[in-house]
């Protein structure tokens, strides 16, 4: 009886909640998550409770609300339900990508195929693909999961992924910049197979090694990773100059839309008209 009172009681307060983001009703939403109730539930739960709101939120372009639900500890992004990150991606909403993954979205969250670099490499998206990299995805993610490589060992890395499609050099160039492993087997049997700009730019960067410089940066950023302080790096007391290094500031940093972009675009709008899930 009483786990049915509290089932009704987290309800009402899930409804609430969600009239307020329909509303996009900031100063309603911070008092009912100021509520002690909804701080017990936000924390009993590891911040899964009210998960559902904010992916609704994200859907709706709620950019306050957003905030708000994540400032009381909504969990960011929740692997096993839609994944807010892909739905930003989905949705162009490049300021929600930023605000989720500066609260702690895991930037290589997803199931199997559907990571969130993949979908940005998909729909041509060079803005949201720099922006996953600068907050930690792994150029080489599906290389570090061993079931996932069982499962899959023809499919190819990232990498591969882009020679095979014929992808923009923008996208090598951005993963060989952060650090993706240019040698795996997948990848020199793809670029053997492929003529385009993409391929000739990894062969002139397998002939010419990293720099010291940029190996120590993305030594630099992996370590910082680990020990989960990759959003710390414009805190080191180091000259500003080697701060811009760190942070990518001088490479492909451009919102430029790539003719594939609008392309991809155009086919998922006629496919599916009614795109926005909320």
């Amino acid at each position: 009886m009483l786990d049915f009172f509290r089932s009704r009681k987290e309800k009402a307060l899930r409804h609430k909640v969600q009239e307020a983001i329909k509303g996009n009703n900031r100063e309603e939403l911070c008092m009912l998550l100021s509520e002690n109730k909804a701080c017990k539930l936000i924390r009993k739960t590891d911040g899964i409770f009210l998960h559902g709101c904010l992916l609704n939120a994200v859907g709706a372009n709620r950019s306050e609300c957003i905030e708000e639900l994540l400032k009381a500890g909504v969990k960011p992004c929740y692997e096993q339900r839609r994944n807010t990150l892909m739905h930003a991606i989905f949705t162009e909403q490049v300021s929600i990508l930023r605000l989720l993954l500066e609260y702690g979205a895991n930037p290589d969250a997803g199931l199997r195929l559907k990571q969130p670099l993949y979908y940005a490499a998909n729909f041509a998206d060079l803005t949201c693909f720099r922006m996953l990299l600068l907050y930690g995805a792994d150029p080489d993610y599906n290389c570090s999961h061993r079931d996932f490589l069982n499962s899959y060992p023809d499919f190819p890395s990232l990498l591969g992924m882009c020679l095979a499609n014929n992808y923009e050099v923008q996208f090598v160039e951005l993963l060989i910049q952060f650090g993706a492993n240019m040698y795996l087997p997948d990848i020199q049997k793809t670029r053997i197979q492929v003529d385009n700009d993409a391929a000739k730019l990894l062969d002139r960067e397998m002939v010419h090694p990293r720099s010291l410089m940029s190996q120590c940066r993305i030594a630099i950023r992996r370590s910082m990773k680990q020990v989960g302080k990759l959003g710390l790096i414009d805190q080191l007391e180091i000259p500003k100059r080697l701060l811009r290094y760190l942070q990518y500031h001088d490479e492909l940093d451009n919102t430029e839309k790539l003719p594939r972009y609008y392309a991809e675009r155009n086919k998922v709008y006629c496919c599916f008209p009614e795109h926005n899930l909320v």
